[in-house]
Order: structure tokens, then C-alpha cells, then sequence
């Protein structure tokens, strides 16, 4: 099958399309762009110095507008695949039968959860289900404040936890225009390359510290620790396995929680295990997923010790209109 390499890749604008940075756009592109610009305003992002139309995918394989096909080694929600067959009998089936909230017995969602437990240690043995990873933390951080009558964040320094006012206060890679909260510490990412291999450990746990000790100076306590275990948004730094144990120590000392964002790693992703943070050799005590959880159904979720949410459920009542509904579920047992 012929691959047309139409654009040279650029990788300080992958994702930072400029209007007019380029005059070879066709005019139905241009048209396309302004049309988005109308109806969707300023603050979308567009891939690409030259944006790509894409109207068919199958397989690993995205399809343009002019029927050239590109092989597609970036997107990172379709892990079985674009349009696979099984995910997509299983959405037309389910929507042809039934599709509503959580709010009833179905049999869907319960089959989904249980499978997907089984992924887990026995520790984590409760699922809640949301319809987006940004959803997914905001509910972690919820629960961690409930849990440990805290507020303090930890993350790392180019984290990306999702786009919700109280997710986008601990997401530091979407810049300087959306400030960390004061409730908030970013520690440098542990990059192998910058920092000797042997001691990396023991550095992000002194950063850890200072941390957590920088929080309680200012008035805060810490309710967690949050981290993606290959630190996909910090430039994918997973080497050496292990490295994460110490700095998770400090966090359970202080009486924070650890809670894995499994969003990008999970299900397989790293070639290793089922879940990013299993490299590491810790056990986390809460853990985000999603991406790739549906093959771009939406549907996310937080794992969790059942004692964590306890306080939380037994005195907050959690309702998502769409989270876990049975077409999602449908399509995440079909992944799984």
C-alpha cells in the first residue's frame, strides 16, 4: 500500500498550526479552517504547519480528503485500531438495543466493570465510570480531598492531567496562561538523560520532599501524588524501572494518596504490562484511565481501594449522565 508523505515533519509546530504560516493548503482546507475559526472560535488547536483533512480510517491507517493515506503512529485513543470490526458491531448492537445512565440495573456495565477489575490487584477493587480522562481526575482529586481532609498537589514539571478548572490547576504543560493552583507543587520530571541514572530515584524523592515541605510551609497538606508512570507529557522518561517507589514512600508519609494516570500508558501501551505504573513495582492507590479505553468511544474511569471513596460515597452522591453508559461499556468490553 503506498504511503504519501506530503509534509515534512516539523516538530517544533506539531501541534501549533499557524493561519498563514503556510501558502499550500488547497482551497477547500482553507475553507474548512475558516469555517472552524467561525463557528468554533480561538481556542482550538489544529495539528500540523498544514493542517491534514481526514475523512476514513481502518486499521492502523488515516485516509485525506484527496485519498492519499498516512500510517498513523501518533494518535493515541484508537489502541485496537481505527473503525476494528468488534468495537464497532459492538456500538451499533448496543445502540440498537439500549443506550441510557447508570441509574438502572444493566447487566453491561457490571460485566465491563468486573473484567476490568480483574486487571488490578485485589486492593483496587471498586470502578467509577466517566466519560473523559480530565473527568476522571477531577474525580480523584475529589475523592483524595475527601480521603485525606487535604488539598495539596504534587505532580511533575510538564505534567498534563486534563482540562477542568480544578485538573488544569495541577496540568503544568498547558502553559503560562494557565497558572498551577497555590495549592500546587510541580518537581522536575526524572529525565534520565539531564540526571545520573543511578541516583534518580533518590532525586525525585528529595524533590518530592521538599515539596510536600514547601506545601505545609505555606498552609497546605498534601491530599496526592499524581503522576502518568512514563511521564508521556514530560518527553516518555520510563527508564529505569523502578525509579518511582521512593518518591511514592515520601507521599504516603506525608499522608497523601498516589494515585497513577493511566490515561496514556494504560492498557497495554508501554509493550510491557497492562498498566504504566506496574514497571515501577508500586501500588498505587487510586488509578485514572481512559483514552484508550473505548477505541475512541468516550468512556474513563477511576480505579480504587474501596476504604478511599468510602467517605466520599457515603456522604457524595455521584451521578454522570453519560460515564459508564452501555454503549461506552459496550465498547471498552470489546477493547478489553
Amino acid at each position: 500500500m503506498k504511503v504519501t508523505e506530503k509534509r515534512p515533519f516539523n516538530p517544533g509546530m506539531v501541534n501549533a498550526y499557524v493561519p498563514g504560516a503556510s501558502d499550500r493548503l488547497g482551497a477547500e482546507e482553507q475553507s474548512l479552517i475558516e469555517r472552524r475559526d467561525r463557528a468554533l472560535g480561538p481556542a482550538y488547536r489544529l495539528f500540523y504547519e498544514e493542517p491534514v483533512h481526514i475523512v476514513r480510517g481502518s486499521g492502523v491507517w488515516l485516509e485525506d480528503a484527496a485519498g492519499d493515506k498516512y500510517l498513523d503512529v501518533y494518535n493515541n485513543v484508537t489502541s485496537v485500531g481505527h473503525c476494528h470490526p468488534k468495537v464497532v458491531e459492538a456500538i451499533q448492537r448496543q445502540t440498537a438495543t439500549l443506550n441510557t445512565h447508570t441509574r438502572y440495573l444493566h447487566e453491561t456495565i457490571l460485566g465491563y466493570a468486573e473484567d476490568l477489575l480483574t486487571t488490578f490487584p485485589e486492593h483496587l477493587n471498586h470502578v467509577m465510570f466517566t466519560c473523559t480522562g480530565s473527568e476522571a481526575n477531577d474525580l480523584a482529586y475529589r475523592i483524595s480531598k475527601a480521603y485525606t481532609g487535604a488539598a495539596g498537589v504534587i505532580v511533575t514539571s510538564l505534567a498534563y492531567h486534563g482540562i477542568t478548572d480544578a485538573v488544569s490547576q495541577f496540568s503544568p504543560s498547558l502553559g503560562e496562561f494557565v497558572p498551577l493552583g497555590s495549592h500546587v507543587r510541580a518537581v522536575p520530571a526524572p529525565d534520565a538523560y539531564r540526571f545520573d541514572r543511578s541516583t534518580l530515584a533518590e532525586k525525585l524523592a528529595a524533590d518530592v520532599r521538599a515539596a510536600i515541605a514547601d506545601l505545609h510551609a505555606s498552609g497546605h497538606k498534601l491530599a496526592m501524588f499524581i503522576c502518568d508512570g512514563i511521564f508521556s507529557s514530560d518527553g516518555v522518561l520510563s527508564d529505569p524501572a523502578g525509579f518511582l517507589g521512593m518518591a511514592v514512600d515520601e507521599v504516603r508519609r506525608a499522608g497523601g494518596l498516589y494515585v497513577a494516570d493511566e490515561v496514556q500508558p494504560g492498557f497495554g501501551r508501554t509493550g510491557e504490562a497492562m498498566w504504566g505504573y506496574q514497571r515501577h513495582g508500586v501500588s498505587p492507590d487510586m488509578v485514572t484511565i481512559g483514552k484508550p479505553m473505548g477505541n475512541g468511544q468516550p468512556i474513563a474511569g477511576v480505579v480504587m481501594r474501596s476504604d478511599v471513596v468510602d467517605h466520599f460515597g457515603r456522604h457524595t452522591r455521584y451521578f454522570n449522565t453519560f460515564g459508564g453508559n452501555p454503549v461506552a461499556c459496550a465498547a471498552a468490553q470489546a477493547v478489553i
